[in-house]
């Protein structure tokens, strides 16, 4: 499973934010002492400690501990107009002999690339973003999608960025994720009861 976030920018200073934002979800999170979201020492795997509040999730209440969670991060640069630039022209690709060539023509093919990416919102949104990191999880274990959601949501929400969701093919502003991510948690954990809850103890640093 896996989720592209476009940021306009990084730093260790989004932590604190974060950690914050996340309080408002009940979830108490601590992210690794070394983690300071650097592009250049931080990929690969993130480990967080995960704390649910008591009386917000009965499978967390059940297991009464805290979590030993997290996600794989990758960093890489996001450049809004040579990936326009890339869409626009496959795009063009797939319609040339097409019933939609015959009928438009070319120059109707040039207004079938269009000048957005997806919708004029969401690309207002791109054009912003500098950086796009990629996570992926597993769900073995079971705390690895309600903190990879949450994460990617918070985190365009704080940058002004948005999400693409390879999962169900749709891109979100931090807003409308947190929407979307806060129902697709719930369904998933409804989904299995306590003796499915499959989750690692946090022991220690």
């Amino acid at each position: 499973m896996e989720l592209d976030i476009f940021t306009s920018g990084l730093s260790a200073d989004l932590l604190p934010q974060m950690k914050k934002r996340f309080l408002d979800f009940s979830m108490e999170v601590e992210f690794h002492p070394d983690f300071k979201l650097d592009h250049e020492k931080d990929a690969g795997f993130c480990p967080i400690k995960l704390t649910v509040d008591k009386g917000h999730s009965t499978l967390y209440d059940h297991f009464d501990k805290s979590v030993l969670t997290g996600f794989e991060l990758f960093f890489d640069v996001y450049n809004y107009s040579t990936t326009l630039k890339e869409t626009q022209e496959g795009r063009l690709r797939n319609s040339k002999g097409s019933f939609l060539s015959k009928i438009f023509g070319k120059s109707g093919l040039q207004s079938i690339a269009k000048e957005t990416i997806v919708e004029r919102r969401i690309d207002e949104g791109l054009q912003k973003c500098r950086h796009v990191l990629n996570l992926n999880w597993q769900l073995a274990n079971k705390s690895e999608l309600r903190v990879s959601l949450f994460f990617a949501a918070i985190l365009a929400e704080l940058t002004d960025g948005i999400v693409y969701d390879y999962n169900n093919e749709r891109y979100h502003t931090g807003e409308a994720a947190l929407l979307a991510f806060s129902h697709e948690v719930k369904e998933f954990e409804d989904s299995f009861g306590i003796n499915d809850f499959s989750v690692v103890q946090f022991e220690e640093w």
